[in-house]
């Protein structure tokens, strides 16, 4: 069975790879002259992963388990070094009230339904400073198992043997030839007439880039805090992100790169200082309305993989273990409550 993958991004690469795994021939068509961005390993390459959080064992939690236990097994298979995958853990600072009553019961929830004490658990801010690197005063969320990877080096080990067409703008989805065709190429799935309906639209983001001083090098862990920071990786560390859904261009803001040390110094007063910036990323997030991603059938031959926001990796692997199934062998990978969920129908 041939499927072709619109789009050359994490989304078209998970896709490649699961369509593979499942049997199927995956064909991907990009519009750009390389993969994954610029096609090259950047120095400064590297992008957390994480599962995105809900109070409930709801289709939310689910679908998100799903993608991040694979991505776990994905990291052994394809080796530390070769994707520099440092499994530093992430911790989630209850840093308001919101997330001071919501933590707690993602946790209660989630413990007995794939996640153990070791996946996730709570801990006081001591604790949280032990694991943290830095002294901070709030309790916070522990994922022991995650942390950062590079994703053009991931995206490169799952494309291994796919047949790839560079410089390919299609224009007519339901004209490739093949058995199916899957739109995964961001908020551009909205160009074509089958997903010409669809509520997604683009969130600039933008990272920084920094040179560790004495104090960030404490780092130990990937700390979220409405920001996030990472551990250095050859004496830099990645910081951000913006959230700015109203701008329509990735092109760098030095003002983004001033905001993002702004948010940092003001979490921890004790990181306060000068910062050299070694360099900054700017990219636009896919998101649908309702803040949940796009993912299944929107005509005969044509499918959707879309709207993967901030937790693009892992998302991007659920999708695709979702759709590599059903295309490929007509089987549903997660229960009904989640695949109508996801679902374009629903809009």
């Amino acid at each position: 069975m041939r499927v072709n993958i619109i789009g050359g991004g994490i989304a078209g690469c998970a896709l490649a790879y699961m369509i593979r795994r499942e049997g199927g021939e995956p064909v991907i068509y990009e519009a750009g002259p390389s993969l994954y961005e610029d096609g090259q390993a950047p120095e400064h390459d590297c992008s957390t992963y994480n599962p995105r959080y809900s109070a409930q064992w709801d289709e939310n939690a689910k679908y998100f388990s799903l993608g991040y236990f694979e991505a776990l097994r994905l990291f052994e298979e394809f080796g530390s070094e070769d994707i520099r995958w440092d499994q530093c853990g992430t911790l989630q600072l209850l840093a308001n009230d919101k997330k001071a009553r919501r933590y707690p019961k993602t946790v209660a929830s989630w413990r007995g339904n794939g996640w153990s004490e070791d996946d996730i658990a709570l801990v006081d801010a001591k604790e949280a400073s032990d694991i943290a690197g830095l002294e901070v005063e709030k309790e916070g969320m522990f994922l022991k198992r995650a942390g950062v990877i590079s994703p053009w080096r991931v995206c490169s080990k799952l494309i291994n043997g796919v047949e790839v067409k560079l410089n390919q703008w299609v224009e007519d989805a339901g004209a490739l030839p093949g058995d199916a065709t899957i739109l995964a190429c961001g908020t551009k799935v909205t160009s074509f007439r089958e997903a010409a309906h669809l509520p997604i639209k683009g969130v600039r983001g933008q990272v920084t880039f920094l040179r560790e001083t004495a104090v960030s090098a404490k780092v130990k862990t990937t700390v979220n805090y409405g920001g996030h920071i990472s551990p250095s990786l050859n004496g830099v560390q990645y910081i951000g992100a913006t959230f700015q859904p109203w701008l329509k261009h990735t092109d760098l803001l030095p003002d983004d790169d001033v905001q993002n040390i702004r948010n940092l110094c003001e979490r921890f007063p004790a990181a306060a200082g000068e910062y050299e910036v070694v360099a900054s990323k700017a990219g636009m997030r896919a998101a649908a309305g309702d803040h949940f991603p796009v993912v299944g059938r929107l005509s005969d031959k044509v499918y959707v993989s879309s709207a993967h926001g901030s937790h693009g990796f892992v998302s991007a692997l659920s999708s695709a273990i979702i759709l590599a199934k059903k295309i490929v062998k007509n089987e549903d990978a997660m229960p009904e409550d989640v695949i109508r969920q996801l679902s374009p129908e629903r809009f």
